[in-house]
């Protein structure tokens, strides 16, 4: 019996979001189960959700729980410890039933690996997934310093569910040379299995046309540090007005304040603001009139080392990139790879919308430059990374 069991290559995951906005989270399940593992997930509910179904082989146990937006951090850590208790208690059940030979952690926070205590003492291998190293993103969140007793808490608790887990991946090699090595986490503890558009979800847009207008796009969580109060600024600065549209789609702990300053400055026009989380396969079809992607990042201690996943999603498109330089962008990206501004100066980016209205032919040459680059910056190569660690922790 016990045999037959192994044999099924059973897999537990679970994240604190909403699976089918979360691509990170789909492919990796989607890779294991082409692999031949049985996938289970368990997530948040969202209104108007089943709480469990089969998406692309994928079993999806959504858990009684929506995401918390605000801006207060011990609410997110009171519903963190919520959604711990909740997959404990699923995971401990589910385990008996289905024997999982590997739980796969993503963070945030860190510690929810340990809602996987009893399956790890009957013998489960343990991946955590750091998406965003949790020290560093909540004090950029809440304008918090290094060295305080808050962070060298979260610091101590990112140590030890690291530990405490067989295997750590995260979503690029700066990620982990240069913030989760910085922590004190052995480099050898952790691979790389990098944050990737997949260029199947993503196809090459065939046509691409300009009318009277550029239109321009955001797409993904609405966040403060995602530079949107700078982008609203630098809209009241344009001159050229009547020659670019700006669309945005998202929600997020900002939506409300980016409503109320579209409304305050006048941009009504200018900006049109979808405040609703769509599932990712919809969101190519969604952006499709569009002709440039935004990646108006404010950068911080820590937003210095992201890769924002639209900027590749864009990429994939065969889109035109406008982007901010940071560590990150400027380690994958060269200048001429994509129309760069300065994030903390409104100016540089109204001039550079000025700049693409009154010449939107310079697009096409970016448009050329995302195309060459798309196969750099797929999520292909990464997904095999991913099953070659699944298969390594099983001895295979």
């Amino acid at each position: 019996m016990a045999t037959s069991i192994n044999a099924a290559k059973n897999i537990l995951m679970m994240a604190y979001t909403y699976y089918e906005s979360d691509p990170r989270v789909m492919r990796e399940a989607e890779a294991a189960v082409n692999e031949g593992f049985n996938v289970d997930f368990l997530a948040l509910r969202k209104v108007g959700t089943a709480s469990s179904e089969i998406l692309n082989g994928v079993r999806i146990i959504r858990l009684n729980q929506s995401k918390y937006r605000g801006g207060r951090h011990h609410k997110y850590l009171l519903e963190y410890a919520k959604f711990f208790i909740r997959c404990f208690a699923k995971a401990t059940c589910l385990h008996f039933k289905r024997w999982y030979e590997i739980i796969h952690v993503n963070n945030m926070p860190d510690f929810l690996v340990f809602s996987s205590i009893i399956p790890k003492m009957l013998g489960a291998k343990i991946i955590l997934d750091i998406h965003d190293p949790m020290p560093d993103t909540f004090i950029s969140k809440f304008k918090g310093r290094k060295g305080t007793f808050y962070y060298k808490a979260l610091i101590w608790q990112e140590k030890l569910s690291a530990a405490f887990s067989n295997r750590l991946i995260t979503v690029h090699h700066l990620v982990k040379e240069q913030i989760l090595v910085g922590h004190g986490i052995s480099a050898d503890s952790i691979d790389v299995v990098a944050n990737f558009a997949d260029n199947k979800l993503f196809p090459l847009r065939e046509h691409y046309h300009i009318g009277e207008k550029v239109q321009f796009v955001f797409h993904g969580t609405i966040l403060e540090r995602a530079g949107l109060r700078m982008l609203m600024v630098a809209l009241t600065q344009v001159v050229l007005k009547d020659r670019i549209h700006v669309r945005i789609i998202g929600e997020g702990d900002f939506s409300d304040e980016l409503n109320k300053m579209i409304r305050k400055l006048g941009l009504e026009c200018l900006v049109s603001f979808e405040n609703k989380s769509y599932p990712a396969h919809l969101i190519p079809q969604l952006i499709e009139p569009c002709h440039v992607g935004l990646v108006t990042l404010e950068v911080s201690p820590i937003s210095n080392y992201a890769l924002p996943l639209k900027l590749l999603e864009y990429i994939s498109l065969g889109l035109p990139v406008i982007t901010v330089r940071n560590e990150a962008i400027l380690y994958y990206f060269r200048e001429d790879d994509c129309i760069f501004f300065d994030w903390n100066n409104p100016s540089s980016l109204s001039s550079t919308l000025d700049h693409i209205a009154k010449n939107p032919r310079i697009l096409f040459q970016y448009r050329e430059r995302s195309i060459a680059l798309r196969n750099r910056f797929s999520w292909e190569n990464e997904s095999s990374k991913y099953v070659a660690l699944l298969n390594r922790l099983l001895g295979m």
